[in-house]
C-alpha cells in the first residue's frame, strides 16, 4: 500500500514518542544561552523523510497560515519526529512539525504536523482540523492587552532587580507553546473549542479591528462566551542561577506585594513560576517549555489582598 501523505493542524506536543540521538547532547543546557539546536535530535529514518518532504512541509504550512488568517508568517523551527499511537493496526506516524510566528497584532505561534502514515494494514487518516486556538489567544490577549502588559512589564522590573532572568529571545521562539508567549510571560485560555463555522461568522471579522472598536467587540464576544475570560491562565516565569531555592521560594512570597496591584487587574488565573536556568535541551514539559532539571517554585499571583485576610 502507498504511503499516504496527509496533513493535519494540531497544537498537541507530540515530542514524547520522539526517538532522540543522545551522541554529543548535553544532560544539560543554560536557558540563558541555548540556541536550540538539541531540540528534534531524531534517527537517521525520520533524518531522511525530513531531507525529502521539508520544503513541502514548510511551503504548505505558510500558505496554510494565509488561507486561514490572511497573514504571512515567519517559521522559527521546523523538525522530523515519530509519534507511537496504538490504534488497531496502526503503529505510528513519521512526520516534520512546523512552527512559526503569525504576523497579527499580538504575534502567536502556530504549529502545523504534516505527517505521513505507515507500518499498517488498513488506511487511518488523522484528522484535518482548523483549530482556531492560537489566534482566538492572541485576540484575547490584544482585548486585555494594557493590563497584561503592566504587570508583565512590573514582574520584569521586579524580579532582574534581583538577578533573576528570562528565556532567551531566541529559544522563547522556538517553544511549542500554545498561545501567546513573551519574556517572562506565557498566555493562554485552555481546552478552548472553536469550530470552523464559528471562527468565520463571529470571530474572524474581529480579528483587525482596533482600539475601541475591537474592545466592544470583543466584549460582545465574551458576554456571550464568558470562559474566553475566566479560563484565561497567565504564567510570570523566571529563571535563576545559583541561588539556594529555600531563598527563591521566600522571594517568591516577597514578590506578591509589589506585583499585586498591577497582576489582579488580569482576569482568569495568574501564576508565578520560577524554575532553575539550567535545562534539558531535548525533553519539553507540559507548558511546552524545555524541560527544567530541578523542581519549579510556584505560587498564585495577585492573590495579596486574600492572603492577607486568611492571615488575619
Amino acid at each position: 500500500m502507498k504511503n499516504i501523505i496527509t496533513i493535519t493542524l494540531c497544537l498537541t506536543l507530540l515530542l514524547s514518542g520522539c526517538v532522540l540521538k543522545r551522541t554529543q547532547v548535553p544532560e544539560t543546557v543554560s536557558v540563558k544561552d541555548y540556541d536550540g539546536r538539541y531540540i528534534g535530535e531524531h534517527t537517521r529514518k525520520n533524518e531522511a523523510f525530513y531531507k525529502k518532504y521539508k520544503s513541502d512541509a514548510e511551503e504548505t504550512y505558510k500558505k496554510s497560515v494565509k488561507k486561514l488568517y490572511g497573514k504571512d508568517v515567519k517559521i522559527t523551527r521546523s523538525y522530523p519526529y515519530s509519534w507511537k499511537k496504538e490504534y488497531k493496526s496502526f503503529k505510528s506516524y513519521t512526520g516534520i512539525k512546523v512552527i512559526g510566528t503569525v504576523d497579527y497584532d499580538v504575534p502567536f505561534q502556530y504549529t502545523m504536523n504534516y505527517i505521513i502514515e505507515d507500518e499498517k494494514s488498513e488506511v487511518v487518516k488523522p484528522s484535518y482540523t482548523k483549530d482556531w486556538t492560537p489566534v482566538i489567544n492572541a485576540m484575547v490577549y490584544k482585548r486585555y492587552e494594557s493590563d497584561i502588559e503592566a504587570a508583565r512589564l512590573k514582574f520584569k522590573k521586579e524580579v532582574e532587580s534581583q538577578g533573576y532572568f528570562a528565556m532567551n529571545k531566541k529559544l522563547e521562539k522556538q517553544q511549542d507553546f500554545v498561545g501567546v508567549s513573551k519574556q517572562y510571560l506565557n498566555f493562554e485560555i485552555p481546552n478552548l473549542n472553536v469550530d470552523n463555522d464559528d471562527f468565520k461568522t463571529k470571530y474572524k471579522s474581529i480579528m483587525n479591528l482596533q482600539g475601541e472598536e475591537f474592545n466592544q467587540k470583543m466584549d460582545e464576544v465574551i458576554k456571550k462566551h464568558p470562559y474566553f475570560k475566566d479560563g484565561i491562565k497567565t504564567d510570570f516565569i523566571a529563571y535563576f542561577d545559583n541561588k539556594k531555592v529555600k531563598d527563591v521560594n521566600k522571594y517568591s512570597w516577597d514578590l506578591q506585594i509589589p506585583t499585586n496591584e498591577t497582576m489582579k487587574k488580569i482576569p482568569g488565573e495568574k501564576s508565578i513560576y520560577f524554575w532553575n536556568g539550567k535545562v534539558s535541551p531535548t525533553t519539553i514539559d507540559e507548558f511546552g517549555l524545555l524541560e527544567s532539571t530541578s523542581e519549579e517554585i510556584s505560587m498564585d499571583g495577585g492573590m495579596w489582598d486574600e492572603y492577607k485576610k486568611e492571615s488575619k
